[in-house]
């Protein structure tokens, strides 16, 4: 049953690998692609002093050759021990826009406007010992700086670093700031949803 499996999915990605080589590639024109990826991402909290820890997922669709909606979720892990206080739980879901700088090529270096909510949950002392603070929405601003390197039909490799900034208010008895450092690099897909046509001049970015 799992050779079975395996055969299919084997099937499948050789089916997608061969449509794409006929394809036009990204490198070529990038209307019409998406990019996506997954990765465990580190970061840095400025007012806490402290290194933070998340599983992050992002989708980018471009639209044209120089413009792209993106949107990321990132899922955060608890840095700091049970008896400390500090931010416990940093969620985030970010929306907006990434301007590519150069023309179809190999290598596709980027920036992007993304605000967001945050969903956040910190613990603080106060005369009866260490609280717990209710999940509290934070609205995020942030800019990112990245990179793409095209090495496939179906892969690339990519880098990018994003200021995240905000501020957490909830039960704290002072607001607590949220402006951070993320890292983000690995191999990441890309796929083409639709085919530019010849006459939409307005693509090529």
């Amino acid at each position: 049953m799992e050779a079975k499996k395996i055969k299919t999915l084997l099937l499948v990605l050789s089916i997608i690998a061969c449509s794409q080589s006929h394809a036009q590639r990204i490198w070529d024109e990038r209307a019409g692609c998406i990019n996506a990826q997954g990765n465990l991402a580190p970061g840095y909290l400025f007012q806490q002093k402290n290194v933070s820890a998340y599983v992050d997922g992002d989708v980018e669709v471009l639209l044209t050759g120089r413009f792209a909606l993106t949107g990321a979720a990132w899922v955060s892990f608890a840095t700091s021990a049970k008896d400390q206080a500090g931010l416990k739980a940093n969620h985030a879901i970010f929306w907006g826009a990434d301007y590519h700088f150069l023309k179809p090529s190999s290598w596709d270096p980027y920036i992007g406007f993304t605000p967001g909510l945050g969903l956040t949950r910190a613990a603080y002392f106060n005369g009866e010992g260490l609280k717990m603070t209710p999940f509290n929405i934070a609205p995020l601003a942030s800019l990112t700086v990245g990179c793409n390197y095209y090495v496939g039909s179906l892969f690339h490799f990519f880098v990018r670093v994003q200021g995240v900034t905000g501020q957490m208010f909830s039960t704290l008895p002072a607001p607590k700031r949220l402006d951070e450092l993320k890292f983000m690099a690995g191999l990441a897909f890309n796929l083409r949803l639709w085919k530019p046509k010849r006459h939409d001049a307005w693509i090529k970015g």
